[in-house]
């Protein structure tokens, strides 16, 4: 009961905290506790999921002498230090591990950029040791999922916006989709893209897509100009389907543009087909994948420098201290309705005005 009073009182003195997740699992007497708080509704008790690419700050908190928890500050930092071990699933973690923003201490996570269909459970121990010791004074287990929710079914008919929040659709919302669609092809949208495709009996998958800027491939070309589209699950399909991309500013732009499939480090220049009328620009493709729209004209199968299978994962304890927080990609590209598409190679010369 009195622990039950000590959390409470801590949510009082806390506004910026909710609930407090779980008990911790004590090593020994030490008379110090760690705890670690929610946030944004979101409880690391195994039911918060976390989204791929995006940073979460959790507060951590401590309570010693039997007082009642409270944020950890920088002072506390002069005692203590934080250690994050992953026990479960650190391949789907990019990033984990103490975050001090401002005075307070946060346990910050940052899923990798995996997009499977299926969520994947996630177990860390955080631990507090006194400074310059191995010592270890208390610790907890905190667990979570990384992933996304499948498309609410009332989302689902023969024309199905994609919900970049809740990207996958699955096996039996696929039967639900060629059911609506019929004899015909079934239409996946999104912001400035279209997928027509004959659907037969379709596995999951996952439909998230961006418009991000691709970094290695703008420092390497720092002079050309680019648009992105990124599928990040690749979805796949038995059958070759449509995909559609609105490039009206493209077309404005460019006297010249070039498409190209970035796959494992390499770029390939794509043929596609354009309709000026539309002002779009369509190829035929089974998969979906990560495509780059240029100015300029690069040789077909050019390796990118310092490009990466994906995130890595950092197991230690320690971040190093940044005030605001993980950098995230830098340089997104404007205008999602000017993206691009699925296959096509070659340059297709603008119409110039007289």
């Amino acid at each position: 009961m009195k622990k039950l009073f000590s959390f409470i009182l801590a949510a009082l003195a806390a506004a910026s905290l909710t609930a407090f997740a779980f008990a911790d699992e004590p090593v020994r007497s030490s008379g110090v506790t760690l705890s670690v708080g929610s946030a944004d509704g979101l409880t690391l008790d195994g039911s918060a999921l976390l989204h791929p690419g995006e940073e979460y700050r959790f507060p951590l908190l401590i309570a010693e002498g039997g007082g009642a928890a409270r944020p950890m500050t920088v002072e506390d930092m002069e005692t203590y230090r934080i250690k994050v071990f992953a026990k479960d699933g650190a391949g789907a973690m990019a990033d984990a591990g103490r975050l001090e923003s401002g005075r307070q201490q946060y346990l910050s996570l940052t899923p990798a950029d995996i997009f499977t269909v299926s969520t994947q459970e996630v177990k860390y121990t955080v631990a507090l040791q006194k400074k310059n010791s191995d010592d270890t004074l208390s610790q907890l287990t905190v667990q979570w999922k990384v992933g996304y929710p499948a498309i609410d079914d009332s989302q689902l008919g023969a024309s199905t916006a994609i919900d970049l929040s809740a990207p996958v659709i699955t096996k039996e919302q696929f039967a639900a989709i060629q059911k609506a669609a019929g004899a015909g092809q079934a239409s996946f949208t999104g912001s400035g893209w279209q997928f027509d495709v004959r659907l037969l009996d379709q596995d999951a998958a996952n439909f998230h897509y961006s418009a991000q800027n691709i970094r290695e491939i703008s420092d390497q070309y720092p002079d050309a100009d680019f648009r992105f589209l990124r599928f990040g699950g690749k979805p796949s399909f038995d059958f070759s389907g449509r995909l559609t991309l609105d490039v009206r500013e493209v077309l404005d732009q460019y006297d010249e543009i070039y498409l190209y499939r970035y796959l494992d480090g390499v770029l390939y220049a794509l043929k596609y087909d354009l309709d000026r009328d539309a002002q779009t620009i369509s190829i035929q493709t089974k998969q979906l994948g990560s495509y780059v729209i240029s100015d300029t004209r690069i040789p077909n199968g050019t390796a990118v420098h310092g490009a990466s299978s994906g995130g890595s994962f950092v197991s230690g304890a320690d971040k190093d201290n940044p005030s605001t927080g993980g950098a995230g990609f830098i340089g997104i590209i404007p205008a999602l309705a000017v993206l691009f598409a699925t296959g096509g190679a070659a340059a297709v010369a603008k119409s110039r005005r007289k």
